[in-house]
């Protein structure tokens, strides 16, 4: 096999080109790694809850007296702004886990629990977790509504 340095057509300080670069396929994006950052932003926003009500707790008087108080230049009601904002968007961190897991879900429940042979179809899945996702926000807005309806103003019985 004559070498590179053989081949009259190839000069003395001219580099071979290889005959074909491998590339590789692009990388799909790995579910394993999409559930780690989605726990993780989960975990960090759990945290962040914590702590600002930890601090609305220790570091404010009672909502009653906390009027001109400040924190960092936040009132207490920026801070309970930034409570509710942080418990929000944990919750759609929540549910974008479950979505992730759905299948994982209705696999246990039809398995473990309800002792079914074959778990439903994806399509039916689907509308289990639907029904499930208005079901539970059902039931919190008939809590807030018992709550508007149930709530007595200072001063009356």
């Amino acid at each position: 096999m004559p070498s590179a340095a053989s081949d009259p057509s190839t000069a003395p300080n001219q580099a071979v080109a290889p005959a074909a670069v491998s590339r590789l396929p692009p990388r799909k994006l790995s579910m394993a790694l999409v559930n780690f950052w989605l726990d993780a932003v989960l975990l960090v926003t759990a945290a962040f809850v914590g702590w600002v009500t930890v601090v609305m707790r220790v570091v404010f008087p009672a909502p009653t007296f906390a009027a001109g108080w400040s924190l960092w230049g936040l009132t207490y009601n920026q801070w309970h702004d930034l409570q509710f904002g942080s418990l929000c968007f944990g919750a759609l961190v929540i549910l974008l886990h479950v979505m992730l897991h759905w299948n994982w879900v209705c696999s246990v429940i039809g398995a473990q629990i309800l002792h079914l042979r074959r778990r439903p179809d994806e399509g039916l899945q689907t509308i289990y977790g639907v029904a499930t996702l208005i079901a539970l926000l059902m039931l919190i807005l008939a809590g807030v509504i018992a709550a508007i309806v149930t709530v007595h103003p200072a001063g009356t019985p």
